[in-house]
C-alpha cells in the first residue's frame, strides 16, 4: 500500500489523548487482512506542472486530497481543507460564507474589499476564480484537490504569491454510474448530494452532480431572537465530454451556486473598565472574554449581550436585517488534441458573481455602524497551452488572458442621521502573459528545471461616493494603473532512486497592484497600490521508506517587497490601504503518510514559520501608535500541526467498520497585521471523530460525526474599529450529524 501527501494533524485540547485511544483500539479490535478498500492512503496523480505527474515526482511542496479520501474524511467546504495542510490557514471577516482569506506559508490577502484578489490564488477545473467571495465553494463530486504552496509565477501565474488551491471535478465515465447521500446534524442541518454519470451518445459522456446545504444557524441575536449566520447553499454542476475523432477532446462545464442565509454576527469587545467616564484599559484576556465595555456599548443601555459572550451569543440590531446572498455561474470550455509530438490544449471560460451582504459592524443592539457590501463581477479566461516531450526535455509552453469587470456598492445607511456613507466603484482589469517551462535531464539522476512568465496587467478606477464619513462631502476619482513583471523559476531535481526526489530551486511571483474599493475616507485612500513581489528558495525532499511510509518535507525563505495590505483605522477615519514594507519569511513543513500494520494508518503534518516586517510604516488605531517594522504576518503562527488515524475493523460478511479521529493545532499569533494586543489569539487546537459502517461491496455505508468535539471558543477574525472597542468572529461550536451514503 503506498502513502499520499496531504495532513498532518494538530493538538486539539489534549493530542496525547486521541493517539492513546488510536494505539489502544489497535490493540483491542481484532484485525483484517486489507483496508484498502477505505484507507485514505493512495497514489495520487496531480496536474501541478500542467501535465499528470505522481505527487511524488513534482518538485514542489503540493498537498494533495482525492475526491474519495475528501468524502471518508468528511471534508464538506473548500476551506476544511486548510486544517490538513502544513503552514496553511484561514481566517474570515465576515464569516467564512463570504470573504474568506486562506493563508499559505503566512501570506494572505490582508484586505476585505471585494476589489481586491487574492495571494493564494483559488482554481476550479484549471480555471482562475477571481473574486474571494467565490473561494468558498461547497466540495462535491471531487476528483481531487491540490495545494500548491510558494510561488507559482510561471504556469499559473495569476497573483499567486502565496501558492494556490485547485479543486478538480470527476469527469464523466464511460459506464453509468450514480451516487447519493442524505446527512442531518446540529442546529437542523441538512445535507443532499447526488451525481450521475455515464455515456448519452454515441462518443459522448455527461455527468451531473449537485449539492444542497441547510441549517438553521449556530449563533443567536439577543436582540431579536432570531438565529445568524444559517445556511441555504445549492451548488451544481453538468458536464459533457466528446470525442472528436481519434486525437481529440471537448468538455463542456456548466455550473453555478447559491447561497441565501444570514449573515455572521459580530462580538463586541469593549477596551474599558465599567464606568466608561474615566475607565481605565481592561487586561486583553478580559477584553476577548466579553467582561469590558466601550463607550459605544455603553449607549445601548445593555449590561452585556444579554449576559452571553460566547459564539451562539451575539447582538446584532435587527432593522435592516443582516442577509448575505451570493450567487454565481459559469461555464467553460476545454479543447485538447494530440499530434505526433506535442499536444493543444485551450480553455475558454467565463465567470459571474452577484453579491449582497449585510452586517452589524459594532455588534451592539443600537442601528449605528450597520454596513452593506454589493457585488457584480464578471471575468472572461483564456488559456492556450502545447506540451511536449523529446529524448531529454519536457516543455509546457502557453498564453494566458484575463479580463475582469466589477461593479461595487458600499454603504452605511443606517445611522440615526440617515445615510452616512455611499461609495460606488467600477473597476476593470485585463492582463495578459507568456509563459513556458523546460525540464531537461542533465543525467541520469539530475534534471535542469527553468520557467519564465511575463505579464502585464492594466485597471481603471473610478469611484464616485457621497457623503463619505465626516471629512468629504464626496469623491468623484478616475484613476488607471499599468504594470509589467517578468518571474519564473530555476532548479535542480535529483532522483538518486526511484523512491525519492530532493530538489532545490530559486522562484519569484508577482501580485498586482490594484485600487481600494471600500471605506476610501480622502483621496489618498483611492490612489493605487503598486505591486508585491516574492522571491523564493526552497529545498525538499520526497521519498517512501520501506515501500509503505512517505514522507515529504520542504524548507523555505522568501523575501516579499511592498507587500500589500489593509489597515482600519477608525470609523471616522476608513480604512488605508497600502504597501506595508518588506517581509520576509522562513519555515519548514513536513507530511508523513504510514500504514502501520493492515488495519491502522496515521497522516500528518507540521509547519513551522516565523515572519518578519521590514517597514518604516507607523499607523493610529484605537488611539495607539503601532509601527510594522519588526511585525509578524497575521494567521501566521510559528508552528501548526495536524493528525489522521483511521483504524479498520473487519466485520465478515456483515461489511466494515471503520474509526477515525483528526486533529489541528496551531500556536498563538495574530489576527491583524499592526499586531495589536487586542488582536492577539491564544493556541489552540480542533479535534474531530467520525465512526463509520460499510456494507461489504460499498454499496451502503452509515456515519457519525463530531466536529470540534472540545467545543474550542476561537475567532476567526478581528478588528479595532475605535479608540475604545472593537469586534471578533467566532468559529463554529461543537457539532454532530449522521449520514447515509449510497453508490452504484
Amino acid at each position: 500500500m503506498q502513502i499520499p501527501q496531504y495532513l498532518f494533524p494538530a493538538a486539539p485540547t489534549k493530542p496525547q489523548q486521541l493517539l492513546a485511544v488510536s494505539i489502544a483500539l489497535t490493540v483491542s479490535l481484532s484485525p483484517r487482512a486489507s483496508a484498502e478498500q477505505q484507507s485514505v492512503i493512495e497514489e495520487i496523480s496531480v496536474t501541478a506542472q500542467k501535465r499528470e505527474q505522481s505527487v511524488q515526482d513534482v518538485s514542489v511542496a503540493v498537498s494533495a486530497f482525492s475526491g474519495d479520501a475528501i468524502d471518508k474524511m468528511g471534508f464538506e467546504e473548500g476551506l476544511d481543507i486548510t486544517q490538513q495542510v502544513p503552514n496553511m490557514n484561514f481566517f474570515a471577516i465576515f464569516g467564512e460564507a463570504s470573504s474568506p482569506s486562506v493563508s499559505l506559508r503566512g501570506i494572505s490577502l490582508v484586505n476585505f474589499s471585494d476589489s481586491w484578489e487574492s495571494p493564494v490564488s483559488i482554481y476550479v477545473d484549471d480555471v482562475y476564480r477571481g473574486n474571494p467571495a467565490g473561494s468558498a465553494i461547497q466540495l462535491f463530486d471531487l476528483e481531487r484537490v491540490e495545494v500548491l504552496r510558494g510561488p507559482q509565477g510561471t504556469l499559473y501565474g495569476r497573483n499567486t504569491t502565496g501558492g494556490l488551491v485547485h479543486y478538480v471535478s470527476r469527469k464523466p465515465t464511460e459506464e453509468f454510474a450514480a451516487a447519493a447521500s442524505v446527512g442531518v446534524g446540529s442546529y437542523s442541518e441538512r445535507i443532499v448530494e447526488g451525481s450521475v454519470s455515464g455515456p448519452v451518445a454515441d462518443s459522448v459522456r455527461g455527468r451531473l452532480a449537485i449539492k444542497s446545504t441547510r441549517n438553521d444557524g449556530w449563533q443567536t441575536n439577543t436582540v431579536s431572537g432570531d438565529k445568524l449566520n444559517d445556511t441555504d447553499n445549492f451548488g451544481y454542476r453538468a458536464l459533457l465530454d466528446f470525442d472528436l475523432g481519434d486525437s481529440g477532446g471537448l468538455l463542456l462545464n456548466v455550473h453555478g451556486s447559491s447561497a441565501d442565509q444570514q449573515s455572521v454576527g459580530f462580538a463586541h469587545m469593549g477596551y474599558l473598565e465599567a464606568p466608561v467616564d474615566g475607565a481605565a484599559t481592561c487586561a486583553v484576556s478580559r477584553i476577548q472574554n466579553g467582561e469590558c465595555t466601550s463607550a459605544t456599548f455603553a449607549m445601548t443601555g445593555a449590561e452585556a449581550v444579554n449576559g452571553h459572550f460566547d459564539p451562539e451569543h451575539v447582538a446584532a440590531s435587527a432593522s435592516e436585517g443582516m442577509a448575505t446572498e451570493i450567487d454565481t455561474f459559469g461555464t467553460s470550455a476545454t479543447l485538447s488534441w494530440d499530434f505526433d509530438h506535442f499536444s493543444l490544449t485551450s480553455i475558454s471560460a467565463y465567470e459571474e458573481l452577484d453579491k449582497f451582504l449585510q452586517d452589524d459592524a459594532d455588534g451592539t443592539p443600537v442601528i449605528w455602524f450597520d454596513e452593506q457590501y454589493a457585488v457584480d463581477a464578471e471575468q472572461y479566461t483564456q488559456e492556450i497551452r502545447l506540451n511536449g516531450s523529446g529524448d531529454n526535455s519536457t516543455w509546457v509552453t502557453g498564453f494566458y488572458y484575463y479580463k475582469d469587470d466589477r461593479g461595487l456598492v458600499t454603504e452605511a445607511p443606517t445611522t440615526a442621521d440617515g445615510l452616512w456613507h455611499r461609495e460606488i466603484v467600477a473597476l476593470d482589469s485585463e492582463s495578459w502573459a507568456l509563459f513556458g517551462q523546460l525540464e531537461y535531464d542533465l543525467g541520469a539522476e539530475l534534471t535542469l528545471v527553468t520557467g519564465l512568465r511575463y505579464t502585464e496587467e492594466e485597471r481603471d478606477f473610478t469611484e464616485v461616493s457621497g457623503p463619505v464619513f465626516s471629512s468629504y462631502d464626496e469623491l468623484d476619482v478616475k484613476d488607471d494603473l499599468t504594470e509589467s513583471a517578468t518571474t519564473g523559476r530555476i532548479g535542480l531535481d535529483w532522483r538518486p532512486s526511484d523512491a525519492t526526489l530532493a530538489y532545490a530551486s530559486l522562484s519569484s511571483g508577482f501580485k498586482s497592484g490594484g485600487f481600494s474599493g471600500s471605506y476610501n475616507a480622502s483621496l489618498e485612500a483611492t490612489r493605487p497600490v503598486k505591486s508585491e513581489d516574492i522571491t523564493n528558495f526552497e529545498v525538499g525532499i520526497k521519498t517512501t521508506l520501506a515501500d509503505r511510509f512517505r514522507v515529504n518535507a520542504a524548507a523555505f525563505n522568501y523575501t516579499v517587497e511592498g507587500y500589500q495590505a489593509q489597515v482600519f483605522l477608525t470609523v471616522a477615519d476608513g480604512s488605508v490601504i497600502t504597501n506595508a514594507g518588506d517581509v520576509t519569511g522562513t519555515g519548514a513543513e513536513i507530511e508523513i503518510t504510514a500504514p502501520i500494520g493492515d488495519n491502522f494508518e496515521l497522516i500528518a503534518g507540521a509547519g513551522w514559520l516565523t515572519t518578519e516586517f521590514d517597514s518604516e510604516q507607523i499607523f493610529q488605531v484605537a488611539g495607539d501608535s503601532y509601527t510594522l517594522d519588526g511585525n509578524e504576518l497575521p494567521s501566521a503562527p510559528e508552528l501548526t500541526y495536524n493528525l489522521v488515524a483511521r483504524y479498520y475493523l473487519d466485520l465478515g460478511d456483515s461489511g466494515e467498520l471503520v474509526l477515525q479521529g483528526d486533529y489541528a493545532w496551531q500556536a498563538e499569533h495574530f489576527l491583524q497585521i499592526e499586531n495589536d494586543p487586542y488582536s492577539h489569539h491564544d493556541s489552540y487546537g480542533l479535534a474531530n471523530a467520525k465512526i463509520s459502517w460499510h456494507s461489504p461491496a460499498d454499496t451502503y455505508s452509515v456515519e457519525a460525526f463530531a466536529r470540534n468535539l472540545a467545543d474550542e471558543r476561537y475567532f476567526t477574525y478581528q478588528n479595532t474599529l475605535g479608540s475604545d472597542w472593537g469586534y471578533g468572529v467566532w468559529g463554529q461550536p461543537r457539532t454532530a450529524g449522521l449520514r447515509f451514503n449510497w453508490n452504484l
